[in-house]
């Protein structure tokens, strides 16, 4: 396996455009939505704490994921991983989660707990990182909490 780099991306990078295609050809969405809200200046991820970053093997950006405020909570402390995808020829290898534990890394200082709402086939993703199923929560399926 080639030495994996995450770094700080945006929509523009060398990658996102192939990765974009990669998900909509599974019927994802999260990465139109993330390129959309960037053109639009929406969402750049550039709030205190937030981050936009890639994964890649060698020149190949292979996943990409975001961490924001959580535009769907009250609580201003809730952090909420957004646009979370990984190209089908990585999983299962370790590499998704890197990218996750970078995304969470340092946000101690903003959030006390992240909130993400995945599909079904994801569940065991997030859980084996340590987030929790939330049930009754609309926009939420699980929740890492870091404060109490």
């Amino acid at each position: 396996m080639p030495a994996m780099q995450i770094i700080p991306v945006m929509p523009d990078n060398d990658g996102f455009a192939s990765l974009k295609a990669q998900s909509i050809a599974e019927n994802f969405n999260m990465l139109r939505r993330l390129e959309a809200n960037w053109l639009s200046g929406d969402n750049r991820f550039n709030a205190p704490g937030e981050k936009l970053l890639g994964i890649f093997a060698g020149e190949e950006l292979v996943g990409i994921g975001g961490l924001n405020r959580d535009p769907f909570s009250e609580d201003e402390r809730a952090g909420r991983i957004r646009h979370l995808y990984l190209s089908p020829a990585w999983r299962g290898k370790g590499v998704g989660q890197q990218l996750l534990q970078a995304l969470l890394s340092g946000g101690h200082g903003w959030f006390d707990f992240y909130n993400t709402h995945a599909p079904e086939h994801a569940f065991h993703f997030y859980e084996a990182a340590g987030f929790q199923a939330i049930s009754g929560e609309e926009r939420v399926t699980h929740r890492l909490f870091i404060r109490r």
